[in-house]
């Protein structure tokens, strides 16, 4: 009889051809003497994803179909139907993470407590990921900034089966820990865990992740007064932006008249 896995790490991608070889051993390497399995969902690729993951002991699927409107999502929701581990693990393929990651996190998921966040840290080493890193050490001055965020965390596969695993949603993993919640439950997250991301920032990309940030704020109903004071204690203006541009375009669609058949 096969061994069920203790964890099942489900690891999104799409065309993340530069990170896995430097993400993967550290992943596997911290799985050592664990029984688990990691499925790693390659969305919709145009890259080498696909053939570089599979040079490794893990499970490759290849989702060549979208849904769903928010794509990461449904990948998350694939390698969920899959996931046979007693805890389930969400880690992005361009994420490094310590050898003690998973002896850290498991001891913590008890009780009402069900998901558990390491830190994710932009990796110090261009210019922008400089200033992000430097940016976000204001985590540390707000209240909400000491909640979970960021796809490095433990989860208790069977809460996520109360839930129904993933919804179609922009920001997954902040929608995961408001279900939670509402069924009872606890997220918390683990600052002095540290794991490094390793994307290649530039200007572009950080306003474009400002102004995502803030759409999905408004899709997941965090209100106006929240986000305004998100954005002046976190020094994130764009991510104001991002919610008011989210609800104009949710009121213009809703006065464009229905056309008759």
């Amino acid at each position: 009889m096969t061994e069920r896995p203790l964890i099942s790490v489900i690891c999104c991608a799409h065309n993340e051809e530069s990170y896995i070889n430097k993400s993967m051993p550290p992943l596997l390497k911290a799985l050592q003497g664990i029984p688990a399995e990691v499925l790693f969902i390659a969305d919709r690729c145009t890259d080498n994803t696909a053939d570089i993951a599979k040079g490794y002991n893990i499970k490759v699927i290849e989702k060549t179909w979208k849904k769903w409107e928010n794509s990461y999502a449904e990948a998350l929701q694939t390698g969920y139907h899959e996931a046979k581990g007693t805890y389930v693990s969400i880690l992005d393929p361009d994420i490094a993470v310590p050898t003690n990651l998973f002896q850290a996190l498991l001891p913590l998921v008890k009780g009402e407590v069900v998901s558990v966040a390491a830190d994710v840290v932009t990796y110090p080493d261009t210019f922008w990921n400089r200033v992000m890193y430097a940016w976000e050490k204001t985590y540390n001055l707000a209240p909400l900034g000491k909640e979970p965020h960021g796809a490095a965390r433990l989860i208790l596969a069977s809460a996520l089966d109360e839930i129904g695993g993933f919804q179609d949603v922009p920001a997954p993993d902040t929608n995961l820990d408001m279900r939670l919640a509402k069924a009872g439950y606890k997220s918390i997250a683990v600052p002095a865990l540290k794991t490094f991301h390793l994307r290649q920032l530039t200007l572009g990309k950080m306003v474009s992740g400002q102004i995502r940030s803030g759409r999905a704020r408004y899709v997941l109903g965090l209100s106006f007064k929240r986000t305004v004071g998100h954005s002046i204690l976190r020094v994130r203006p764009l991510i104001l932006q991002g919610w008011m541009l989210e609800w104009m375009n949710r009121k213009t669609a809703e006065q464009k008249p229905v056309k008759n058949r």
